[in-house]
């Protein structure tokens, strides 16, 4: 049965019986009533219309008790890969045959590989990443190789960070040692074990422990090797003293039904060990004896190993250390199953000698001084995200924001307000938050008319870094990146394959370099790109037209009959921030995977500094400068009256609303390409099923998906963007594949990829392009539907940074409140508020963040609280020795003071809406907070 039912009532709680009416009878007590479909649909229309009346607030439907469950955890890992120094060389060889590449892992998983940098023991990368991280892990590690031509690549060291680590050097760019690569370097993995205690009548022996290992997974190992584990039990003490003989336990993975079946071995306790043991009373905190009888701490210690084929050797994959004696001994009266991580070995003899070995080896990443090292900044942020009606409030206050008189007194102005690293790192959610809202144009409106009334010289005009040019940028790159792939790619893929040479500078020729030849290039170059990008109007998407229509009458209204002065700030963004930046920078525009080398990085800086300067050329008809003398023939080559009406014609049209559709072009556009494998079950000799991978070039444009063998060889499939139904992973995990499925009523296709990014990417592209694709299919103008925003985690990142500068917003409230002419100065000063009707508003505005700061806080301290309490630790999820445990607590210990700070009266009634449901019936303030303390 299908029937339109309003949003609003599939929200509510107490319409969820309308999915009864799925099957085609309803039983009462005694008696069977078949219901007709048509009276299904009027009972159906009328209680619409009375819940419809009834308009509650979302947020007034939170389900107190599920409120942990429903916590949401993003997790965000933003890298810059700088620079490594004083790389060793290999005896005979020299620096000009020398290439370095640098690798990057989370756990065991190859998450990215640099392009090769040649010619240098100290090589640059200048390489950043964003990643949204899709699992759970424990190590992120960097990898440096080596590489000569016709020998194997050799490994010049690692750098491995815990959670802790990430957290503790997040955000600071700064050098780290690296430090030697060995198969015991990096342990990954957990198992499952089930301890117990049994008594024995002999007198000498108390007590003897059961052990078996019930489970694995996460380990380093093939599957069709899984079957040869085993696991190494003994007891041993911390001087490494063995106190009982090593038995050896074989490992199979069982499922919970079959763990009664699993093999144990027993481990023989002395009598004198242990004191009487008292009873567990909390499943996180054992009893312990704090006076054993026998000197050190008792610890057991399961080892996983499998033997290495051909060879005599053996592969250490981890142990599991449980203390059972001294400060943090466990005792385990009744069966214990808990999951542990594996880790490496520790053994203060060996790290002594390590150290000695190599003093840069150490935990705290000293400074490396002339040892071989590498710049990096990282910064790790898990996103705590709520369901989405607890954001409605920052939502309404930020949409507010635009209708607020003066601007400058509203939330969205305080947030501009707040320290440059902060802005930096809020413009884009904001445009987001705009643009998932279709208020964005409402948004680039009002900053642009805040920017230009504010503005002194008209030279200078949207050419500073204002939280305005910043909005407007990121809207282009946001909005504006399949229009920049396909106005500029083939330009950039030609001058890559092509390498010529375009110096023109007599100082920096090479010998055997002709200029006459290289300034042939240099214009060939240039004219290529001029072209392309007077001619993509067409390509543009009509909302970045519109928003350059906006710009436009904006400035026209302040700068009456001054068209220099509306070419100016279309340029100040089309061609200075947007063409020519992506020139100079294609891989951070994700116009290329690789940086360019010396030569095409030369030649992208001569063609986007024509650019540039033919751009002033028309908004200020003046003569080009000719401070560079050797650029002057290249000057006189553009500076015509052609190229002038070129680039004004395009400045018209791009910002004129009746101009052609966006949707089509004269060419097919290439939105990503890459190497993946064709995944195939097949059926092979004997009726046995066999598994196939090969590889395949993939290229997505934006009307349809193909694969060949290679790139320009025939195509082996290919897929129309509209026909496309399904795309989604596929779980190969028995196979050890990252597979993922696209299909057409008629074609489908196993593509395996080799990380769980690359497939993320891949999934994310294809998602994004048919969906652009179905809705012009249908003319659909709705500007939101084109892209997957998640709302929620915009609005948190709003909430944090907000939560970061929670003091400076107090003292803002003081400053505009109080009775000293100097503190409110200072507020104003800041703002822009002067009169007392701009500064009333301000106060309220600054009241209202507070208020809504205050009320998100205290939803997300109950429900880390809440999801604490429902997680057990010694979980799958959650096995011992897991940092997350750690970090969500770190978030209770870090913000529990600001969740339960004094608000006044004129906070509370302030407060723009309710607190949720879930809240509502808090225990006194004093209370709670020793129940968080208690779960810490």
């Amino acid at each position: 049965l299908a029937f339109n039912i309003t949003p609003s009532l599939i929200r509510r709680p107490d319409s969820y019986f309308i999915f009864f009416f799925a099957t085609d009878w309803l039983i009462f007590p005694g008696q069977q009533f078949k219901i007709s479909l048509s009276f299904i649909k009027i009972i159906l229309s009328i209680i619409t219309v009375f819940m419809a009346a009834d308009d509650k607030p979302p947020f007034m439907d939170m389900d107190n008790d599920n409120l942990g469950q429903s916590l949401r955890f993003v997790d965000i890992l933003d890298l810059r890969l700088v620079e490594a120094k004083n790389l060793s060389l290999r005896q005979g060889n020299s620096a000009m045959d020398h290439f370095v590449c640098c690798v990057i892992k989370l756990d065991s998983e190859e998450i990215f590989r640099s392009s090769t940098t040649a010619k240098t023991t100290n090589p640059f990368f200048g390489d950043d990443f964003h990643f949204e991280v899709q699992k759970k892990f424990r190590l992120l590690s960097f990898y440096l190789f080596d590489h000569y031509p016709g020998r194997v690549a050799r490994p010049l060291g690692r750098i491995t960070f815990c959670k802790d680590d990430i957290f503790r050097y997040s955000g600071v760019e700064r050098w780290f040692p690296l430090k030697p690569i060995s198969r015991h370097s990096d342990v990954i993995g957990k198992v499952c074990l089930e301890l117990s205690y049994e008594y024995t009548k002999d007198s000498k022996l108390a007590k003897r422990l059961k052990v078996r290992l019930l489970d694995f997974c996460d380990l380093s190992l093939p599957v069709s090797r899984q079957g040869e584990l085993y696991a190494l039990v003994h007891l041993q003490r911390d001087d490494e003293q063995l106190f009982t003989d090593t038995k050896k336990l074989r490992v199979r993975r069982l499922s919970p039904e079959s763990y009664s079946s699993a093999e144990a071995v027993y481990v023989d306790l002395p009598s004198g060990c242990f004191a009487k043991q008292t009873t567990i009373t909390d499943e996180t905190n054992f009893s312990t004896d704090p006076h054993p009888t026998t000197s050190g701490s008792m610890i057991l210690r399961v080892s996983l190993w499998h033997d290495m084929p051909r060879s005599f050797s053996t592969f250490f994959h981890g142990e599991v250390r449980v203390p059972l004696t001294g400060g943090g001994g466990r005792h385990f009266d009744l069966s214990d199953i808990a999951w542990y991580y594996l880790k490496p070995r520790s053994k203060p003899s060996e790290r002594d000698r390590s150290a000695k070995r190599n003093p840069s080896i150490n935990a705290n990443f000293d400074d490396p001084g002339d040892l071989c090292a590498l710049k990096l900044r990282i910064r790790y942020n898990v996103d705590h995200i709520l369901p989405s009606p607890y954001y409605n409030e920052l939502w309404r206050l930020l949409l507010d924001s635009l209708s607020c008189k003066p601007f400058r007194a509203s939330a969205l102005s305080l947030l501009s307000c707040l320290p440059k690293t902060e802005v930096d790192n809020i413009v884009l959610p904001v445009v987001r938050i705009f643009l998932h809202s279709n208020q964005v144009k409402a948004l680039i409106q009002t900053q642009c008319i805040e920017e230009i009334s504010q503005c002194q010289d008209v030279n200078t005009l949207f050419r500073s870094c204002s939280f305005a040019t910043r909005c407007v940028f990121e809207l282009m790159k946001l909005v504006g990146h399949q229009y920049l792939i396909s106005t500029l790619k083939p330009c950039l893929d030609k001058i890559y394959a092509e390498r010529k040479c375009c110096e023109v500078d007599p100082d920096r020729l090479q010998p055997g370099q002709m200029l006459v030849d290289n300034l042939r290039n240099l214009v060939i170059y240039t004219e290529l790109v001029l072209s392309r990008i007077v001619d993509s109007n067409h390509r543009c998407p009509q909302l970045l037209k519109d928003a350059f229509k906006i710009l436009r009458e904006v400035t026209a209204c302040f700068y009456p009959n001054r068209l220099e002065v509306q070419w100016l700030v279309l340029s100040s963004f089309l061609i200075m921030r947007f063409f020519a930046a992506a020139l100079l920078n294609p891989k951070t525009f994700g116009l290329r995977k690789d940086n360019p080398d010396a030569t095409v990085a030369r030649t992208l800086a001569l063609v986007s500094k024509t650019i540039q300067r033919l751009s002033n050329f028309v908004v200020c008809g003046r003569k080009l400068s000719e401070k560079e003398a050797f650029m002057v023939p290249l000057w006189e080559r553009f500076a015509d009256e052609r190229h002038r009406l070129a680039f004004i014609k395009f400045f018209d049209r791009i910002s004129c609303v009746s101009s052609e559709s966006s949707m089509t072009g004269e060419s097919v556009t290439v939105l990503k390409e890459g190497v993946l494998f064709e995944y195939k079950a097949n059926s092979g000799c004997l009726g046995r099923r066999c598994l196939s991978s090969k590889p395949r070039y993939c290229c997505l444009t934006d009307n349809e998906f193909y694969w060949c063998k290679h790139k320009g060889s025939v195509r082996l499939g290919l897929l129309h963007l509209s026909d496309i139904v399904l795309i989604q992973a596929i779980d190969e995990k028995s196979q050890g594949k990252l597979v993922f499925e696209v299909a057409t009523p008629s074609v489908s296709v196993k593509l395996d990829a080799s990380h769980s990014m690359e497939m993320g990417e891949w999934m994310a592209a294809l998602k994004k392009a048919c969906r652009r694709q179905q809705l012009a299919l249908k003319q659909i103008n709705d500007v939101c539907q084109y892209y997957e925003i998640d709302i929620e985690q915009q609005l948190e990142n709003i909430h944090l940074a907000f939560l970061r500068h929670i003091e400076t917003v107090r003292a803002w409230k003081e400053a505009s409140s109080g009775k000293s002419e100097d503190e409110r100065q200072d507020v104003y000063t800041l703002t822009g508020c002067s009169d007392e009707i701009s500064s009333q508003v301000l106060h309220d505005s600054i009241q209202a963040v507070l208020a809504c700061t205050y009320t998100l806080e205290q939803g997300h301290r109950a429900a880390l609280v809440k999801y604490l309490r429902q997680m057990k630790y010694g979980s799958k999820d959650l096995p011992i020795g897991d940092d997350n445990y750690l970090l969500l607590r770190s978030r209770i210990r870090e913000y529990a003071s600001i969740s339960w700070a004094p608000l006044s009266q004129d906070e509370d009634t302030t407060c723009i809406g309710q607190m949720p449901k879930a809240e509502e019936n808090h225990t006194p303030p004093s209370t709670d907070f020793q129940n968080i303390q208690t779960v810490i």
